[in-house]
């Protein structure tokens, strides 16, 4: 009878020691870096500029026209921002610009830029178009 109970305790023992059995890991995961930004017309941001969206300048003639937006960081990473356009696109003379002056733009950090569109005086009568962008990239 006790050989009968050292074996029921020794195999008690030797299921415990399964149930009690840890295996340790690490974890790890990579966060990517998201350099995203929306564009507002207004500060309080409830005139968004979206993606495919035209700018109207208006009636414009000869001179130099500002239109200023604001641009929030809404990536994970801070950014730095450049604007560009298809000058290809408008008449000898034209020029745009920005005076974004490149220090990255934080997470959440909302930043007004001016963009200025300088037309010549001899500007001739029509509607022109031309592509532009405002792109971010992780600073």
């Amino acid at each position: 009878m006790h050989g009968g109970l050292a074996t029921t305790i020794l195999v008690l023992g030797l299921v415990g020691a399964v149930v009690v059995h840890n295996l340790g890991f690490k974890q790890k995961g990579g966060i990517e870096a998201v350099a995203t930004i929306r564009v507002f017309f207004d500060a309080a941001q409830t005139q968004e500029l979206k993606q495919g969206d035209t700018i109207s300048w208006g009636k414009i003639g000869s001179g130099v026209w500002t239109l200023p937006l604001y641009v929030n960081n809404t990536g994970n990473v801070a950014v730095i921002l450049r604007f560009s356009y298809r000058g290809d696109q408008l008449p000898v003379g034209w020029a745009e610009y920005w005076d974004y002056d490149g220090i990255s733009l934080a997470h959440n950090e909302l930043r007004k830029v001016t963009i200025t569109l300088v037309l010549p005086t001899y500007v001739s009568a029509g509607v022109y178009e031309c592509d532009s962008w405002i792109r971010a990239t992780p600073a």
